[in-house]
């Protein structure tokens, strides 16, 4: 691959390789350059001239599933790792890299080139090994840390532990109560790593995916309601084991608002199983999720704060990992009337029956009543 680029090199010739092809950047000296600014043209774009950030100490860098080049660019301008964000984007693009990011914790050097850091972050000729490894939503720490392990990110402990001491990121932390975990924290999504990434780094990476999914616009709008982000996660993660139609995510969020004014109590069948699961033997017996249909009247009364059906307000924390459409359901939750759902058994698909008052929710045949 040869590409000619305007630059500010005066009377030479840039040679870089990167991967199997050649990039020889010619000197063009234009307009710009006689004017004595310190940029260059290529078409239609300027080309920042080529600079690097002030040497200093390796960072640490997430490079988070989904980030768009803009998004890294931006990132390592502000960290101190780039000179110029403008650079990085428009190298980024015209390389054709901006859509070969690979998502991963590096080590980056600060007064490295951005053609070098870029290099490191990006698949360029030789693909790099990777794992891919795939975190549905819902789950519990525990059951990460079995797809992990069986992943080859090393034993399950090694995740939990990880996960427990894991940094979050400041805008996510704000209301996060003393004492309380971080379940509900690693973000459920597909990520592909570079391979012999730790389970630590793993874990990084999924904190970090979740501050970039549970953007700032939404974290504006929770907060317009009165809503920190560990409310939001909190609640998103029981719409999350609780639904499974994704229409009614935000109604039964809705429901739920409905209840904690008029109430103070959610009632979600979700926060016993969670509950009871710290009982081995139960774990043994049903796995992390007992049933809901085989839930006994003692389960209901297990004493845990996490148990919304003994238990009033909101639990301490999530209960599980919710996928940004049940973050958005709680968001943006339907303004209903409703303050009871049911699985409708008929249609067997997990959809829900919703009624008004109890007399409705408890009626024997009040699916086919509230669908007439």
């Amino acid at each position: 691959m040869i590409l000619i680029l305007r630059s500010l090199v005066r009377g030479r010739f840039l040679l870089m390789t990167i991967g199997f092809g050649i990039i020889i950047a010619a000197v063009l000296v234009g307009s710009a350059l006689l004017a004595g600014t310190p940029q260059a043209t290529l078409g239609s774009k300027i080309i920042p001239s080529p600079s690097t950030a002030p040497a200093g100490p390796p960072q640490r860098y997430i490079l988070a599933e989904g980030s768009s080049a803009d998004d890294v660019a931006d990132q390592l301008e502000e960290l101190g790792i780039i000179r110029s964000a403008a650079q990085f984007k428009i190298l980024a693009s015209l390389l054709g890299l901006q859509n070969r990011l690979v998502s991963g914790v590096y080590t980056l050097q600060p007064g490295d080139s951005t053609i070098s850091i870029l290099r490191r972050i990006t698949v360029v000729g030789e693909v790099v090994p990777t794992i891919r490894i795939t975190f549905p939503e819902g789950l519990r720490i525990e059951e990460m840390a079995e797809i992990a392990q069986q992943a080859g990110f090393g034993p399950a402990e090694e995740f939990i532990a990880a996960a427990r001491e894991v940094e979050l990121p400041l805008t996510l932390g704000v209301g996060l109560p003393e004492g309380v975990g971080n379940e509900g924290y690693l973000f459920p999504d597909t990520y592909i790593v570079p391979l012999g990434s730790s389970a630590a780094e793993l874990v990084a990476l999924m904190a970090e995916t979740l501050h970039l999914r549970f953007s700032a616009d939404l974290r504006e709008a929770a907060a317009r309601q009165g809503l920190t982000p560990h409310e939001v996660l909190t609640l998103a993660s029981i719409v999350e084991r609780e639904v499974a139609i994704a229409e009614e995510r935000a109604v039964v969020a809705g429901i739920f608002f409905n209840r904690l004014e008029a109430f103070d109590r959610l009632g979600a069948d979700a926060t016993v199983q969670y509950c009871i699961a710290t009982d081995l033997s139960s774990v043994e017996a049903y796995g992390w999720w007992k049933p809901g249909s085989d839930l006994t009247l003692g389960d209901l009364d297990c004493d845990s704060p996490y148990n919304t059906r003994r238990y009033t307000g909101m639990p301490p924390g999530p209960i599980a990992s919710p996928g940004l459409a049940s973050i958005a359901a709680v968001v943006y939750a339907e303004d209903t009337q409703y303050y009871y759902y049911v699985v409708d058994t008929r249609a067997n698909d997990n959809s829900h029956c919703f009624a008004v008052t109890f007399e409705e929710h408890d009626d024997p045949n009040r699916c086919e009543k509230i669908n007439q």
